[in-house]
């Protein structure tokens, strides 16, 4: 079955939400101790051999640092462990291999990035904690697939907003039962939510639709929830910002749902689709894999539908998959490209 949300920031229906998702109380057995308590020797007899200093917050982190730990304390050592615990907290199967626990180069690289959560450089506290506290583990598994530079925030595509707020603009009369609109691979749902508040002020409110989707179960819930237990200051301000288009009565309809962008779609097509910040990028740049996620953002639209695709990709993507590449995918399936002033764009034959 798809797991989709009507979002809402009830707190009692957030905890009865979040209990489907997330095994709560302890998950502490004896056979977990045992592990445990050997991942910390291993750990003092690494503190015991290492001849630089100890990881401490801030401490900054060199190469020979990475190397000495990786061959004294191998990183697979203690994320097996981490991985153990947080899979047992879940009622699904969450996506760790796309996380720190398998980018990061060294157990120092995982500390240094997920300070606060790791403030011990013996990873056994902290897996006592996770083990035994659901409200800890929680926390940590949204700080760990929730990181702030994974690119959620407001006013990301600030062009792609200006212009697409003048092309809802003219569609006055276009779509008399409603427009459809799908924001996809949304992430922690800020341009979903910008997207609706655009529908909104173009008048296009009354029936129309607005869903979020993505593929990775912790976003869809804290973009439905607008919740960050790991990030309590980035909650409050989130709600703030979106609490008139929760509010609204004559915006669209709201919904996020689990999804692929390379699958067959399972909705009804749409007149409007957004995919920003990931066409060409780190997630999503070989060959095969982007003509499969064009095909199925193809697929997802309308005749007549638009697709904009905007990003902020740095570290030479752009040189990797340049735009030109982007366009020959759109143009490849059926996609006739159109000028925008952010990212790419193209409208399906009629």
């Amino acid at each position: 079955m798809e797991r989709s949300f009507v979002p809402t920031i009830d707190q009692g229906e957030i905890r009865q939400r979040l209990a489907q998702l997330l095994v709560p109380g302890s998950l502490f057995d004896a056979a977990l101790e045992r592990r445990i308590e050997r991942l910390s020797a291993e750990f003092a007899s690494y503190a015991g051999s290492y001849p630089l200093p100890l990881w401490a917050p801030g401490l900054a982190v060199t190469n020979e640092m990475r190397g000495l730990t990786e061959a004294l304390f191998p990183l697979a050592r203690p994320r097996a462990l981490f991985e153990l615990i947080l899979r047992r907290g879940c009622r699904f199967d969450p996506l760790l291999p796309g996380s720190y626990l398998h980018s990061s180069a060294s157990w120092l690289d995982l500390l240094q990035k997920l300070a606060p959560w790791l403030g011990c450089a013996d990873p056994a506290p902290t897996l006592r904690q996770l083990a035994e506290d659901g409200d800890a583990r929680a926390a940590f598994l949204f700080a760990l697939m929730l990181p702030q530079h994974f690119g959620g925030g407001f006013d990301r595509y600030r062009e792609q907003y200006r212009w697409l707020a003048g092309w809802l603009g003219e569609q006055a009369g276009s779509f008399p039962a409603g427009m459809r609109v799908l924001d996809a691979a949304c992430g922690s749902g800020e341009g979903t939510y910008q997207a609706a508040q655009l529908v909104a002020e173009a008048g296009l409110g009354a029936g129309s639709s607005v869903h979020g989707s993505t593929l990775e179960p912790i976003e869809l819930f804290a973009a439905a929830h607008l919740h960050f237990p790991h990030d309590r200051e980035r909650e409050r301000d989130y709600r703030d910002r979106v609490q008139p288009v929760l509010d609204s009565t004559t915006g669209p309809a709201l919904e996020f749902y689990l999804d692929r962008v390379d699958a067959a779609p399972l909705r009804q097509p749409y007149h409007l689709v957004l995919c920003n910040g990931l066409l060409g990028g780190p997630l999503l740049h070989e060959p095969a894999d982007l003509a499969a996620a064009f095909a199925g953002l193809a697929a997802r639209l309308a005749p007549g539908g638009l697709l904009l695709a905007a990003d902020r990709f740095h570290a030479g993507w752009r040189l990797r998959v340049p735009r030109e590449t982007l366009i020959a995918q759109m143009r490849s399936h059926g996609l006739d490209p159109i000028e925008v002033p952010e990212g790419v764009g193209g409208i399906k034959a009629a």
